[in-house]
This record gives structure tokens, sequence and C-alpha cells, in this order.
């Protein structure tokens, strides 16, 4: 039998947090939350995840620093970003981890969806993610 997908899904907004998590439940997979980054980097020393999802706007400490100090723990999970403001300079930064996709608030569930079940397939086949994400901005 397989085990779950174990998902880390970081937004400082309690509903989005409960409407994604219970999108990823429904398909099987193993969901923790957090609602920022703080919360996140203490979650991760206790578990180790196959993906984390993140906001970047949030309080006590950023979806930008939480990544970078990933990075510097040399933390490997898959990484979706979760962002209103796609233009923002931060997300370019090289202490930054390697990034899986970025989705651009606001995104449908069934998007949102794709999108990680692309990102957790374990093909090494990048179409099916290229597909998943173009699918996002129609």
């Amino acid at each position: 039998m397989k085990k779950p997908i174990r998902v880390l899904l970081v937004d400082d907004e309690k509903g989005i947090r409960f409407l994604l998590s219970e999108a990823l439940l429904h398909r099987g997979f193993e969901v923790s939350l957090a609602s920022d980054g703080q919360e996140s980097l203490e979650k991760l020393q206790e578990t180790h995840f196959d993906l984390v999802i993140t906001d970047i706007n949030m309080p006590r400490l950023d979806g930008v620093s939480m990544l970078k100090n990933m990075h510097q723990t040399g933390r490997e999970e898959k990484i979706i970003i979760m962002t209103g403001n796609p233009s923002d300079q931060r997300l370019m930064d090289k202490d930054l981890p390697q990034v899986v996709t970025h989705l651009h608030k606001p995104f449908g569930i069934e998007q949102f969806l794709d999108v990680v079940i692309a990102a957790t397939n374990d093909s090494k086949d990048s179409s099916l993610l290229n597909q998943a994400h173009a699918n996002a901005y129609m």
C-alpha cells in the first residue's frame, strides 16, 4: 500500500487553510497546517514533508524568510508558492530554494489540485506540471 503524500500548507488566512486542506484531504493527502512561517519551521523540525505549499505575505515570519531558512538548513521538500503579487522581487532572491511553481491568487480549487498532483507525481515527465500550471491561468 502506497503511503500518503505529506503536505505542509502555510497561510495566515484561516479560511484559505481550511478550504485548501479539505480539498487535499479529500484527494488522499496527509495535511498539516501552519498559520505563518514561524509555525511552519517548527513543524518542519518535527516532520518530513513531501511538499510545502506556502503563502508569501504572513505575520511573524513571512514566506520568503521561511523559504530562506529551509534553503539554509538543506530541506529538500518540493515547494509551491501562492502569491497575490507575482512580481514580488523577493521571489527572485538567490537564497531561496528551488520552487516547483507559483500559484497566483486568486486560483480555483481544481487548478490548485491539478498543480499539487502534478508536483507530487513521481514521474520525471514535467509535461503534467506544465499543463497544470498553464491551466491555472486559463
